[in-house]
């Protein structure tokens, strides 16, 4: 499957259909700077187009960048990462900026631009938004998802959006009865996906795309062996055990392997 890379366009269209953000360009003498600001007035991001070598790089082409609020416990790490500097012209203790050259894959844009929507969210927790990956257990009822004609089909599919998933999670669906077995696993790469549907018994206001990785034969981690892990029930989204994640990583066979 191709990797889709960021740009100002796809930056914007994701903002607006997921935030319903409109872009506002306050500056007569940069009219390419588009701001975006949370409901509460606060920005969670800027673009803007700036010569490369205001980065340190050593090119003076001129080059559309995205600043966003960062985490302060995630800077250290998240500047390592190709593509993403200390912030240009914001405070470079809680901002970053993200070249949009088509170097940076849009899910790890998407993924830092969410993580900024929600620090200036407000929500008054202080807790800090998830940023690390993680592996999920979540239930799939055969009567309204067919996988073998969807997911295994195309690779990818969208998913009712009930949990706290962020970008790049992964997830391994246990398909219940009559299977009553893990199945797929898959990567999270984009959520909060608007997505209205109320028809059969299920209802979805938001949903995730998931990308297939890998899949199980039915006989490979049935609910039986599932119990051996301390998995009993696959009632909603769930962790999964340290110890059955790592049967699930060295067990699963890569998308294309499945067995039905």
């Amino acid at each position: 499957m191709k990797k889709q890379y960021a740009d100002r366009e796809s930056i914007l269209d994701f903002a607006a259909k997921t935030y319903q953000t409109k872009p506002e360009y306050p500056w007569q003498r940069l009219p390419d700077a588009a701001v975006l600001r949370h409901p509460n007035g606060k920005w969670y991001g800027l673009i803007m187009s700036v010569p490369k070598d205001r980065l340190g790089l050593p090119d003076d082409t001129a080059c559309d960048m995205l600043n966003v609020k960062c985490d302060p416990m995630m800077l250290g790490s998240v500047l390592l990462q190709k593509g993403f500097f200390p912030a240009y012209h914001m405070n470079k203790n809680s901002w970053i900026t993200i070249l949009l050259d088509g170097s940076v894959p849009l899910e790890r844009v998407i993924s830092a631009l969410q993580m900024s929507y929600a620090l200036v969210s407000g929500t008054g927790s202080g807790k800090h938004p998830r940023t690390q990956p993680k592996a999920w257990l979540v239930p799939a009822n055969p009567k309204y998802e067919n996988l073998s004609q969807t997911l295994a089909v195309t690779g990818e599919s969208l998913w009712k959006q009930s949990g706290k998933f962020i970008v790049g999670d992964t997830v391994y669906i246990y398909e219940g009865k009559p299977i009553g077995a893990v199945t797929y696993a898959c990567e999270v790469t984009e959520t909060d996906i608007p997505y209205h549907y109320d028809q059969g018994g299920l209802h979805m206001e938001k949903v995730i795309r998931l990308k297939l990785l890998a899949g199980y034969p039915q006989t490979q981690f049935p609910l039986e062996r599932l119990r051996d892990y301390g998995v009993t029930s696959v009632r909603g989204p769930r962790g999964v055990p340290d110890d059955l994640l790592s049967a699930l990583l060295r067990e699963g066979k890569p998308f294309g392997g499945n067995e039905t």
